[in-house]
């Protein structure tokens, strides 16, 4: 049996990136670690222009439905803001910023409208769509570290804070013009976080279920912040005494040895457009790419993928096909690969990969939010 379970909302893949499901079963296995990032919310001056966006809320009084329309503009604001102060770092909308930046002009238009938005769909692919839910999730306006720190940046700031209070009186679509020179009298609000700043950030971003024993781990190695995936958990596991942040990392590196290779097999089918049934049950690499792993303490859907590496080739690939068929057939869409009396049948190439040189248990493909953790640990450090 193959069981699908329901994936976070928050954290989905856009399209159809995930043939297997599997993003629900590494996310879940994460998540007994690190309660609240995701892979996108690695920017620590994202999670600034999101504390900045809150305390303005309270104190110019901005209620719950014009929030959101009221950040869209911020956001706007804050990445011209940005480009000009750190012109050579990234963030989502660069390219739109940079091209009109590159006409040097006097000011820039911020509105909601299509047309000045940073993205196709600045909602869903800018700070609101990929930092809102962690961020509200931590709670971090909660703190008393919040008001103290953020409030007084937003009101000591006169220029800031006469600009913002302009922008939060425009409705949806009304424009406003912000001379990008003024920029500058403001762009020291996304400075490196110091002081009660850092002290908050590294409060609720780098948080882990274990009483901080990741984070005091990598504070007392840096250098392991640059392992790779099975590396960086051997290292935390010798390091620690910690039993239970011991344990959350073998069920993470096990949930690994388990889905990654899976996954490369189904991408290694995608490879070709058919498969005959005396093809798949000789095929060196299907046989060879199988790992060594605990299967204790697996919820039943990463149990029933396990015993998919005890089988042999053909068996394998049948529990592989049958499984895609379940995660499309949720997702109202049609099955990538089709079972037939000789063979089976590729109907989907989208991520068809091959690498001689992979080895279970020594390369990953899922990151568990560890490459979240560690990036916004280093732009705190």
């Amino acid at each position: 049996m193959y069981f699908i379970t329901e994936q976070d909302p928050n954290y989905s893949i856009k399209g159809s990136r995930d043939p297997l499901g599997f993003q629900v079963v590494w996310q879940a296995a994460g998540r007994r670690l690190i309660p609240y990032l995701s892979t996108v919310s690695k920017s620590i001056k994202d999670f600034q222009i999101l504390c900045l966006a809150y305390a303005l809320k309270n104190k110019l009084n901005i209620d719950d439905k014009q929030f959101e329309p009221f950040f869209l503009r911020f956001e706007q604001m804050m990445a011209y803001t940005r480009y000009r102060a750190y012109p050579e770092e990234g963030f989502n909308g660069v390219d739109k910023v940079r091209k009109i930046m590159s006409g040097n002009p006097a000011s820039v238009r911020i509105s909601s409208a299509i047309g000045d938005q940073l993205l196709s769909n600045q909602k869903a692919y800018g700070i609101w769509g990929k930092y809102n839910s962690p961020f509200t999730e931590m709670r971090l306006t909660e703190m008393s570290d919040f008001s103290n720190v953020y409030i007084p940046k937003v009101l000591n700031n006169e220029a800031f804070l006469r600009q913002v209070t302009l922008l939060s009186k425009k409705n949806d679509t009304q424009a406003a013009y912000i001379e990008t020179e003024r920029m500058d009298e403001w762009s020291e609000l996304l400075q490196k976080p110091k002081g009660i700043e850092k002290k908050l950030f590294i409060e609720k971003l780098l948080d882990d279920t274990c009483g901080k024993e990741l984070l005091n781990q990598i504070d007392n190695n840096p250098d392991i912040r640059d392992l790779n995936f099975f590396e960086l958990i051997q290292a935390l596991t010798d390091a620690s005494s910690n039993s239970n942040f011991k344990s959350i990392l073998a069920y993470i590196s096990n949930t690994e040895k388990v889905i990654s290779p899976l996954n490369r097999i189904f991408r290694y089918l995608q490879t070709k457009s058919y498969w005959k049934n005396n093809e798949i049950e000789t095929d060196s690499n299907i046989k060879k790419w199988r790992s060594v792993f605990n299967s204790s303490g697996f919820d039943e859907t990463t149990k029933a993928l396990s015993s998919l590496l005890t089988l042999n080739n053909y068996d394998l690939v049948v529990g592989l096909v049958k499984r895609n068929e379940e995660v499309t057939a949720k997702r109202n869409s049609a099955a990538w690969m089709q079972l037939t009396d000789k063979g089976i049948e590729v109907n989907h190439f989208e991520g068809a990969d091959f690498s001689k040189d992979y080895g279970p248990g020594k390369d990953n493909d899922f990151n568990y939010f560890f490459s979240t953790f560690t990036s916004l640990h280093k732009q705190l450090n």
